[in-house]
């Protein structure tokens, strides 16, 4: 008999109901693929720092988007490269949002360059999650 000996931090939802299909306690990611394990280290991280309720996971399209099926606390999916500008905006309407922005390689370092440099000379107050996907 299979035995269970990880726990889901309190960042995780217990159940993912918006995740499709009937697999509702595993996330979807491929095998190998770092979205699992950094997902599982931000959620410990939530949950060590006590900050659920002022959390704010900003994500892109691709696979970076399906963050929202998985964590307990505010999210809002935007187009490739924005996170940083729509962190940004949330920022300005709500000081104190905790703001996480996730974000894989091709729309982090392609596509939002440009939007990273500049939140990051104007000193914005956001963690930046950057997967090497």
């Amino acid at each position: 008999m299979a035995q269970r000996i990880l726990r889901k931090p309190k960042g995780f939802l217990e159940i993912f109901d918006r995740k499709p299909g009937p697999d509702k306690e595993n996330t979807h990611y491929c095998p190998g693929c770092g979205h699992g394990v950094v997902h599982k280290l931000i959620a410990e991280a939530i949950e060590d720092f006590n900050i659920q309720d002022h959390a704010v996971f900003v994500g892109p399209i691709g696979c970076a988007v399906f963050f929202y099926y998985y964590f307990s606390c505010s999210s809002i999916s935007v187009a490739h490269g924005r996170a940083p500008a729509v962190s940004t905006a949330i920022s300005r309407v709500d000081p104190q949002a905790i703001l996480i922005d996730y974000q894989g390689d091709g729309d982090l370092a392609a596509i939002g360059t440009n939007n990273l440099i500049h939140a990051a000379s104007r000193g914005e107050n956001m963690a930046i999650f950057f997967v090497n996907n």
